[in-house]
């Protein structure tokens, strides 16, 4: 029994925290968990890890703004406008696609996506689930006959 003389390190395991939260909020995280077949507890720890780089930077920013309020609110007050010219420009894209969209200008382009066809292959039907039915498709002769 020359093994059983080892010992090891007790399992660690991460701390664990009681967190106060209202009815509304451990709703929604029953619900996630319940979709995620897991336990609430689990949900919750996993929404933090993956929200963590968030918290992060929310943490950063909180320390800076009692360090020096009128940079970190000359900073935030910046990042929002940049967000708002941001917003804008796509909302002027997608105007413009939906535009283009709605007279058929997006129609004729993608029209002229589809493949033409060629003298050696207006018989064979499409590499899709056919059946091998095409309409008005001229009928093959067997490889050993001529015209």
């Amino acid at each position: 029994m020359l093994h059983m003389t080892k010992t090891l390190s007790p399992p660690t395991r991460p701390p664990r925290v009681s967190v106060p939260v209202d009815a509304e909020t451990l709703a929604v995280f029953e619900r996630l968990a319940k979709a995620g077949n897991m336990s609430t507890g689990k949900a919750m720890a996993e929404w933090l890890k993956d929200t963590m780089e968030a918290a992060e930077m929310m943490a950063s920013t909180m320390e800076r703004a009692r360090a020096a309020p009128k940079l970190v609110t000359a900073e935030l007050h910046a990042m929002v406008l940049g967000l708002a010219d941001n917003t804008k420009e796509l909302m002027d894209k997608f105007g413009k696609l939906g535009r283009a969209a709605r007279s058929g200008a997006a129609g004729q382009a993608g029209a002229g996506l589809a493949a033409p066809q060629s003298a050696e292959t207006e018989g064979i039907p499409p590499s899709c689930n056919t059946g091998g039915k095409v309409t008005g498709a001229k009928k093959r002769k067997p490889a050993g006959e001529s015209n």
